[in-house]
């Protein structure tokens, strides 16, 4: 007997900027930064069906990912590769992150080098409803909730993960099967997550204070003492946020942001914009000096990015 198919929709894209790779997850708000210098790599490998999605998103080089899931969605994340320590809205995750992250507001993750890091969403009141349940049951109170690793989790990500190998002809099956095994790991979640330690959620806070006072233009000059006067803060405790937060201090943040801004301009430039233009407004008065530390931070010059405007 054929089975009979489930509708879906399998993707898979390689990219080679940041900026690119954002744009990669439907339905999520997000702003990439390359934290390793050299050439940029990464993948996403995604499948879509009725009211769910399975993505699986890897990244050569370290990433600051600012990023907003959907709303409206339960959303489980998992770590496949053991790659290194990852940040997560400033608190240190060793082995990586496993549990479910709330969706509809922004959160920062720093993914290390190798990261492999696989997502499963589905409908809040599609699972609900397979639950038996009312949908503000499934309503995160924390941004994270972590789960602790085992043997039944790592295997029920695998199966997910497995889902994105030719998946054709998918059977009408699988959708009901993601919506049960999802449904046993949310039923891990109620009686063995954990949330984020307070301290780790006030670091936050103040990076992001801070981080929208650079992105927003409101100081002339954005050091690290005007960023501290401004906030009403302790050089010592804006460097602590945003060691916590990022793994920089404060100083490298902002000139990794200033490189990184002039790197999405130079990409979306009309023609008769200059890279000295562009390097000027980002704060970069020495041609040589931004020329030397753009070329280290992304394996090509200034004017090879130009080249490659977008239309």
């Amino acid at each position: 007997m054929t089975p009979i198919p489930a509708p879906h929709r399998l993707s898979s894209h390689r990219y080679a900027d940041s900026s690119e790779q954002e744009r990669g997850l439907i339905g999520w708000e997000q702003r990439y930064a390359q934290c390793d210098p050299g050439p940029y790599a990464g993948r996403i490998d995604r499948l879509e069906l009725p009211g769910l999605a399975i993505s699986r998103e890897s990244v050569a080089c370290a990433v600051e990912q600012s990023t907003a899931p959907p709303a409206g969605r339960v959303i489980f994340c998992q770590t496949l590769v053991p790659a290194g320590p990852w940040r997560f809205n400033a608190q240190s995750c060793m082995a990586g992150l496993t549990g479910f992250i709330r969706g509809g507001e922004e959160h920062l993750a720093v993914l290390p080098a190798g990261a492999e890091v696989l997502m499963v969403e589905a409908d809040t009141e599609l699972l609900a409803r397979d639950l038996g349940e009312p949908p503000r049951s499934l309503l995160l109170e924390t941004a994270f909730l972590a789960l602790p690793e085992a043997a039944e989790i790592r295997a029920l990500a695998e199966w997910f993960a497995l889902l994105l190998r030719e998946p054709a002809p998918m059977s009408a099956l699988i959708p009901d099967l993601m919506l049960y095994n999802l449904g046993r790991l949310w039923g891990r979640t109620r009686r063995e997550a954990r949330a984020l330690a307070p301290a780790c959620r006030a670091d936050y806070r103040i990076f992001r204070r801070a981080e929208a006072l650079a992105r927003d233009g409101a100081l002339e000059t954005p050091t690290v003492s005007a960023l501290a006067a401004a906030l009403d803060l302790e050089v010592p405790a804006l460097r602590r946020a945003f060691l916590n937060t990022t793994g920089l201090g404060p100083t490298d943040w902002l000139r990794r942001y200033r490189l990184d801004g002039a790197r999405r301009a130079l990409l979306a430039a009309p023609p008769e914009r200059t890279v000295t233009e562009i390097a000027m407004a980002w704060g970069f008065t020495h041609l040589g000096r931004f020329s030397a530390a753009y070329g280290a931070q992304f394996g090509e010059s200034p004017s090879a990015t130009r080249k490659r405007a977008r239309p």
